[in-house]
């Protein structure tokens, strides 16, 4: 079995994708393993469900169920939830990850009493070499 840390990174794919890159970026230099989001950037800016460059397909559904087969395998699921906003497929993500017993590391500390319990931020567990 690896000892390599793997994560997904969730947020807001249409409000805050420039941020995800750069948290992917932060944590790759880390040593840690992202296995999504994929590619460089967005193929449709401005549209309700973003897709990705590098996404092999474009059907909604597929897609989300890929990133659960991701969430199922990571260390722990990483959420940019940029002031701390937090999308919809994003809370989907933490509850599937939550269901599936995953550490939750996130941006900035989360008020919402429901998933508060499970979270913690990434500067807690990392310190300051990936947190902004």
């Amino acid at each position: 079995m690896s000892s390599e840390l793997t994560t997904v990174i969730s947020g807001s794919y249409r409000k805050h994708l420039r941020a995800l890159y750069d948290l992917k970026q932060r944590l790759e230099s880390a040593g840690i393993r992202v296995l999504s989001p994929v590619g460089s950037g967005a193929i449709n800016v401005g549209e309700e469900f973003v897709l990705l460059d590098a996404d092999p397909i474009h059907d909604p559904r597929t897609l989300q169920d890929s990133i659960f087969a991701k969430i199922r395998i990571s260390s722990f699921l990483t959420v940019c939830n940029i002031d701390g906003y937090i999308g919809s497929a994003a809370l989907l993500e933490i509850g599937y990850a939550i269901a599936n017993g995953l550490q939750i590391l996130t941006v900035v500390p989360v008020k919402d009493p429901n998933i508060a319990p499970y979270a913690r931020t990434i500067g807690d567990v990392f310190g300051s070499r990936i947190s902004q």
